[in-house]
């Protein structure tokens, strides 16, 4: 799903277990929601604020877009718009924050990104266009 450098690799060696860094609900709205989560999914670098109000404003480095998210039990969600308009289904994961790289686990693979104070997608966007 997400992913970022090496840096976010060499923290997550020196960790146990990434599931002993897992953030509960309350830790999740209180860390991570009205922050930018930047990284790398396929190749293609993202900035994502989490707006409290549950929507995502993401850009890469071509374009805006929107998504959702939510908390499910001790997950985060994240849904997206088609290029139709119509949202995706949910993708749920666990979320692990060491410092302000986060580890993303949905049981089939483990991934990483950085966290960024407040609304930082434009400014982050535009950092990764240099």
């Amino acid at each position: 799903m997400r992913f970022l450098a090496a840096a976010a690799v060499a923290a997550l060696a020196t960790c146990a277990h990434a599931s002993d860094l897992e953030l509960t609900a309350d830790e999740i709205r209180a860390r991570m929601i009205g922050n930018t989560i930047v990284g790398i999914e396929e190749g293609e670098f993202y900035a994502e604020y989490l707006s409290p109000n549950g929507a995502i404003y993401g850009r890469n480095r071509h374009e805006a877009y929107q998504g959702y998210w939510r908390i499910a039990g001790n997950k985060l969600c994240f849904a997206y718009e088609s290029d139709s308009g119509k949202k995706v289904s949910w993708n749920c994961v666990y979320v692990a924050l060491t410092g302000d790289k986060v580890i993303w686990n949905d049981d089939n693979e483990t991934s990483f990104a950085r966290l960024l104070p407040g609304r930082a997608e434009k400014t982050a966007a535009q950092a990764s266009r240099r």
